[in-house]
């Protein structure tokens, strides 16, 4: 035994004394040198077993400590790394989308908007509310248009910052809208294949920033129950006053109930003449235990608004 312990002392001093080695088959070819004229040689199966399962124990430590080294850092993202790694293309609005566009100002209806947001403000007074959720009973309502006039009025204030964030994964329009890239975006976030700048736009104008709906996929409810979103806005959510993410519409699919779990309000969008009473009045149900915070009527004559009121 004495002879086998000197056997293998020798073949370490003579490994420390070299660069580190690179696999097992080169100890198991010193130590079968070294054991090899010993009375102990019945033991080098025993002995090289035990060399084996030290060298896959070291091949198998290295992957697990590269990722380490490699993971998405916790705690919120700080804002000079976010506008370091954003991109930042040059948009092209479409003019119909927005009431604040100098191409085509909307005095009136812009005005509404900076209503809705005084609204929301005073609304924080009195609870936390930073993420809005936007969807309305069924499609055409203008929840998309509701979201980024919304986020525009926000942005439009001197030092406030909004995020407006494509939810709907299934017919995102922001992004045409907006003029701007349509992917890499938040489905691309979610599945795992993109970090959250190099997701996230910056208009070169006003504090605005901007998360298109990523790649079509084809299981956006499964995608955006996958607890990924919620790590998203622990990351990025303190470096915006407002969060507000447009999403589908309540009754064709599941996706706004989801989503709804995750934000801080809620707010539902109905068109006037568009949605049936019954229906919309169902929507709202569902939505009154995710914290509703009101609804916004949308398509109103103007006639019916400052009829009353001549100074305007």
């Amino acid at each position: 035994m004495s002879r086998v312990y000197e056997a293998l002392k020798n073949a370490q001093d003579q490994r420390t004394s070299r660069p580190p080695l690179d696999s097992a088959t080169t100890v198991e070819s010193e130590i079968s040198e070294a054991v090899h004229n010993t009375k102990t040689s019945r033991r080098i199966p025993e002995i090289l077993a035990a060399v084996r399962s030290e060298a896959s124990a070291g091949k198998a430590e290295a992957p697990a400590s590269q990722a380490a080294k490699t993971a998405t850092p916790s705690g919120p993202l700080q804002l000079n790394d976010l506008l370091q790694r954003c991109t930042k293309p040059i948009w092209k609005p479409k003019t119909q989308w927005s009431v604040f566009s100098s191409e085509r100002p909307a005095e009136r209806q812009a005005e509404q908007f900076r209503t809705l947001r005084a609204h929301l403000y005073t609304l924080r007074e009195n609870q936390r509310l930073s993420t809005l959720l936007l969807t309305s009973t069924t499609v055409g309502e203008g929840k998309t248009f509701v979201a980024l006039n919304l986020a525009q009025s926000i942005a439009r204030q001197q030092g406030r910052r909004a995020l407006l964030v494509d939810a709907d994964l299934r017919a995102p329009k922001l992004h045409v809208a907006l003029g701007a890239p349509s992917e890499p975006g938040l489905s691309d976030y979610l599945a795992g294949e993109a970090d959250e700048c190099s997701v996230i736009q910056a208009d070169t104008r006003d504090e605005l920033f901007f998360i298109p709906a990523g790649r079509p996929c084809s299981d956006p409810a499964e995608l955006l129950a996958n607890n990924q979103l919620q790590t998203l806005f622990s990351r990025i959510g303190p470096l915006f006053d407002w969060v507000i993410l447009d999403a589908p519409p309540m009754l064709p699919v599941s996706d706004a109930g989801v989503l709804a779990g995750m934000c801080d309000g809620v707010i539902f969008i109905v068109r006037a003449g568009t949605a049936g009473f019954d229906k919309a009045q169902s929507a709202c149900s569902e939505l009154k235990q995710r914290n509703l915070l009101g609804v916004v009527l949308n398509g109103v004559e103007e006639q019916a608004i400052y009829g009353g009121y001549g100074y305007y």
